[in-house]
Formats: structure tokens, sequence, C-alpha cells
């Protein structure tokens, strides 16, 4: 896919859902410095036309800051982009985009010729894949976005996803150690994004919860407009109240919570080698006083706010310490820039080829001007020209005579190398059944981690009288239930067809959890167990089961285990360690960085669950003479 061209002066621009955000980056010998930023409000009413409103902040915003001829790359949102992560094999750098291509055309529904398309390619954690984050929008949303920064006279060079420009500003400013797993976690108006890289690995997900849903809290709390509720939110950290203000809310932010608990937890299973430190957090609602603390409680990881720039420079003409202030709202806007000057990791551009093109005209003046300079002197010499192509003609008509009988000749060639291709997929088809276990697995996966992250989260089962911080003696409050292992039976693709051609002793999912000791443990393991057998098949198992039929609803579908029972309960540790980079010595105020090895006396408890029978799935497609396997429904690596 052809990324966008390279600039030394650049505005990333980040249209959000009631201002704009817009930084400008120049790129000098020694990195990367600031020029300039602003942040412009739109008008978010119930009588304001939203397109309008914004067209006019773009104009307004393009006058103010000079923006017009210098380039523009902007973005969209997780809510208006398609994603879907594939894997695929390593393979020559001159043949993935053509097998990216047809693995998209799979991959993303509707009318392809109707998308705009792009993709990021990262080595997987085997270190034998690639793992292809895909990305594509309705041709009407980019045309959309294109159009508004159009009229207001904005030169645009690129279109790239708000995830990924998170990700560029945060792998190229802040530093972390190599090994470690950097968790990302963007609260925008409209969508969250998590995203989560270790070296060159990437992997994300958009989340439901969003700032919107904070805003629609105090709505409904304080009975007050939408308008009321955002100056609200703006005016929690001068109020007297805020404590009490931050309470409407909670639900909502545990709600969040819940959400990257589950999400990271995904991950982990994924990738077992994966240590979490630190969440880097971004967004104007971390604006709000107490929820990086109210974040760090409950996730057990250190929360990184954006308050300061580690290899990015300001400008001296530039005030430092106001920009730095806005620096928690501005992560889209910095990541979109460093795009533009060629020092983002990933390089996604939405932005449709033929703009692409028109601005590599604009950016190559000459090149423009030597054109017109060609076309004036076709024109002045076309009469000669025509002339000497008829009697080039009886030439061409025996070069195209030729042509014709090699192509005859490799016509053959072809059709012996498709009757060679042939036999071969009669040995790939039986991978088929491979791939629809595998999609059925992850559909298991998905539910038991759901079922523990809902369990996780129920404060009921915790006495009431508990105290919140371990260091002043009493016992941690992170959650009430841990998981200790997931085991899922393994397919033999040289013995069975499917795992449910084994015996039922060999179709046991072996689930292992920790309650601390202070939980009620008797009541949670009566809840996972009741919470177990009731799980039915949700749409990822029973699409990888029937991948030609329509789902049916959840009452429908059969039940995911036929046996769930708690075999052995034991005495357990459950350790950690408690991190807190910003701590005080609240005598002295003095930083006195906490990392203290934490043990909590537990119990460890096993189920063993039997997977159902579900009926056999419809045949699949065979392999198409081009080799690209016709398995719908099949293996989804980059998550349920």
């Amino acid at each position: 896919m052809p990324s966008m061209e390279t600039h030394s002066v650049i505005w990333g621009l980040d249209i959000g859902h009631t201002s704009l955000k817009a930084v400008k980056l120049q790129r000098v010998p020694d990195g990367v410095t600031v020029l300039g930023y602003a942040i412009e409000p739109i008008p978010n009413t119930e009588d304001v036309d939203r397109d309008e409103a914004v067209v006019t902040a773009l104009q307004t915003l393009a006058q103010r800051e000079e923006m017009r001829g210098t380039p523009v790359v902007a973005s969209l949102s997780g809510r208006q982009i398609f994603t879907r992560t594939i894997n695929v094999p390593v393979l020559n750098p001159k043949k993935v985009d053509k097998m990216v291509e047809l693995e998209a055309r799979q991959q993303i529904p509707g009318d392809f010729d109707e998308i705009r398309w792009s993709y990021h390619l990262s080595p997987s954690v085997d270190g034998a894949s690639n793992d292809v984050a895909l990305f594509a929008a309705r041709r009407e949303i980019v045309d959309d976005l294109t159009a508004k920064l159009r009229k207001a006279g904005l030169e645009l060079v690129g279109i790239s996803v708000s995830s990924l420009a998170v990700y560029n500003f945060i792998a190229y400013d802040q530093e972390f150690e190599d090994a470690e797993a950097v968790v990302v976690l963007d609260v925008g108006a409209e969508n969250t994004d998590l995203v989560v890289y270790q070296g060159d690995t990437l992997w994300m997900r958009t989340l439901g919860i969003s700032g919107n849903d904070i805003t629609r809290a105090f709505m409904k709390k304080f009975r007050v407009s939408k308008e009321e509720a955002e100056q609200l939110k703006c005016q929690v950290a001068d109020s007297r109240q805020a404590d009490r203000i931050l309470k409407v809310v909670e639900p909502s932010l545990a709600e969040l919570v819940s959400d990257v608990q589950r999400s990271l937890g995904f991950y982990k299973s994924q990738n077992r080698d994966a240590a979490f430190q630190n969440v880097v957090v971004s967004g104007n609602t971390f604006r709000l006083p107490g929820l990086a603390q109210f974040m760090a409680d409950r996730l057990g990881f250190a929360i990184i706010e954006l308050v300061e720039l580690e290899q990015i420079n300001v400008a001296s003409g530039l005030d430092r310490d106001h920009f730095l202030e806005d620096l928690q709202s501005l992560g889209v806007a910095m990541g979109l820039g460093l795009q533009g000057l060629g020092l983002g990791k990933a390089h996604v551009n939405l932005l449709p080829t033929s703009q692409q093109l028109q601005t590599a005209l604009k950016q190559k003046r000459w090149a423009a001007m030597v054109i017109l300079a060609m076309i004036a002197l076709t024109w002045v010499a076309s009469f000669a020209v025509n002339q000497m192509r008829m009697n080039d003609n009886v030439d061409i008509k025996r070069e195209i005579d030729n042509r014709m009988a090699v192509n005859e000749g490799e016509k053959g060639a072809a059709e012996k190398t498709a009757n060679e291709i042939k036999p071969l997929s009669e040995i790939i088809n039986p991978y088929a059944s491979y791939g629809a276990h595998i999609g059925y697995l992850h559909g298991v996966e998905r539910q038991v981690l759901g079922v523990l992250g809902q369990l996780a989260a129920n404060k009921d089962l915790l006495p009431t009288d508990l105290k919140n911080d371990p260091l002043d003696g009493g016992e941690p409050v992170p959650q009430t239930v841990y998981l200790e292992s997931l085991d899922i039976p393994k397919l033999d693709i040289n013995a069975v067809a499917t795992p449910f051609d084994q015996e039922a002793e060999q179709r046991r999912v072996v689930l292992q959890v920790k309650v601390p000791a202070y939980a009620k443990r008797f009541e949670v393991r009566s809840a996972l167990k009741a919470q177990l057998e009731g799980l039915r098949l949700d749409e990822t198992a029973w699409r990888a089961r029937h991948p030609l039929a329509d789902v049916p609803p959840a009452d429908q579908r059969p039940k995911l285990f036929t046996v769930v029972e708690s075999t052995r309960e034991e005495p357990a540790q459950i350790a950690w360690t408690y991190v807190d980079p910003t701590h005080r010595d609240p005598v002295t105020n003095e930083l006195t960085p906490l990392n203290r090895a934490m043990t909590q006396s537990a119990y460890l408890i096993t189920f063993n669950c039997t997977l159902g029978e579900p009926a056999a799935p419809e045949p699949v497609p065979t392999m198409g003479m081009s080799g690209a396997p016709g398995v719908p429904g099949g293996p989804n690596y980059g998550g349920p």
C-alpha cells in the first residue's frame, strides 16, 4: 500500500467530537520541534448542524494559525474504522501487498470497491510470521472528510487512524524498556483506543466506553443539557465537591476498567511472556481529578500521564508550560504530525491514491511545470509525430503478431502449472477443519475470560470492611478472582478431524483460578460454576462450526459445556509488585518511589469443563486455483 510523502513541516489535525486539536511539527537535524499548536472548539448543541460546525471551526483555525499552504495529516476515529488483525507467513516484501490484498478482500465486509483501506505489518510474537492490522473505512466517510478540509482551504496529504497516531507519538517520544509490553489508553469523546506494543509488535482494540458516557452520567444525575454537562466536567477540578461529583461517573469508569482488564487478559493469554508495568493515558477525560489514581488502584499498574516530552523539543517562541498543560489531549495530533514527517512506526494512509498524486504534484511544482512544457511541445509537434506513426503501423502490426505467438506458448505453460496446482488443494483442504477448530476455541476462550472479568469486578463477594491500601497494613482490593491457567484441548490434525471426535476426557477445558483469602470463596466458586454452566455458544464459536449458516438467537444455541465440576481446592499464594514511582513521604514530602514485593494468601480452585458436541459444520468451499483459501469463518488470529 502506498504511504504518504515525507515533509519537513507538517500539521497534525485531530478532529474530535467537541474540538479540533492541531499541532505544527518541524523535522530538524537533531530530531523534531513543536512550532505551534491550537485547540478550536466545535459548537455541539442540538440546534447546530454538525457538518457545518466542523467546517466553520476548520476555517477559523486555518485562518488564525495560517495553516493554508502547509501539508496536513488528519485522522478518523475508531468508530469510523473497520479493524481486523490477521496472521500471514513471512514473505518476500515484493509479494506482501498482493497477499494482504487477497486476505483483505475476504476479511473486509461489503463492496470492496466502495471502501478505502490500508494495513500495518508487524512481527508476531512467535517470530515466524507477521501480524497484519487491516483498516478500512467507507468511501463516503473519507470523501466527506476530504471535502471538509478542502472547503477550509487546507492541503490534506494523509488520513490515518487515531489509535495508530497515539501509538506513533508514544513509541517515538516516551522511553520504555525494550522487553516491556507498553499499554496505551486513549479515551476520546466517542470511543476509547487500547494499544499494546512491545518492540515492533503491535496489538490494538477499540473499547465501547468513552468520554460521552461520562457526559451522559452528568446529564442524568444533574438533569442538565449536554453542553452544560461538558462544562461541568471541565469545572470538576475547581469544585469543592469534586470527590462527590466523581462518584456519579464511577459506574462508567468501573466498566472501562473491566473492558481494559478483559482485553489485557486476552492479550496475556496469547502472549504469556508479556510483562505489564505501565499504562500511558491520553485524552481530555484524564483531566478529571483523581481519575488516574482510580485507574491505578483498580488495574494494579503505574499510570503515566502525558505531562512532559522526552524526545521532542518545543520552539523557543512557544510557551512550553502552556503547551505541556494541553499535551494530555494532543496525543493524536502529535502522532499524525510524526507520521507526516516520516518518523512514525505506522504509515497507514486512507487518502485516495488520485489525491495523493495531486498532492505530490503540488509539492513538486517543478515536475508540474515540466509536464506542462512537454504537453505544449507535443501539441506543436503533433502533426509530424502522427505522420511518423502512420509509417510505423506496419512494424507495429508485425510486432503484435509476434507477441500473440509468444502468448500462445505462455498460455500452454500456464495451463500446465494450473494442473500441477490442482492436486495441492486436496492436501490443503483438510486444514479447513483445523481452521474451524481454532475459531471455535477462540470463542470458548473469549466466553470464559468474559465470565472471569465480570466476576473479578463483583465487589459484593468481598467483605464490606476491607481496607484499600496494602501499605497501611490492609488487604489489597484489586479484584475478587484471578486467572491462574486455562487449558483448552489441542487438536492433532493427523489423528482426528475435530476435537469432538475424541472421548469426553479429551474434550475437557481445565480452568484454574485463585481466590484471595479475604473473598467469600464459597460464593465465588458457586457463582463461577453457575455462570460457566449457563454459557451458550457465542457468535464466534457458532460461526466457526457453521460458517455458511445464519446465527440463531443466543437462547437457541447449544450450551458451551455439558459438565462443569469443581475438582480440587488447595491453599496458594498471590504475588505481585506494588510500584508507585510518584510516592512521597507523608512527613517530609520527599519523593520516595515504592517497589515492594507483596503476597496474599489465596485458594487455588480447579474446574473441569467438558465441551459440548455441536452438530458437524457445513462443508466449506474448496481451495480455488489462485491458491487463496476459501474458508469463510476460519481462524481470526487478531483476537476473538
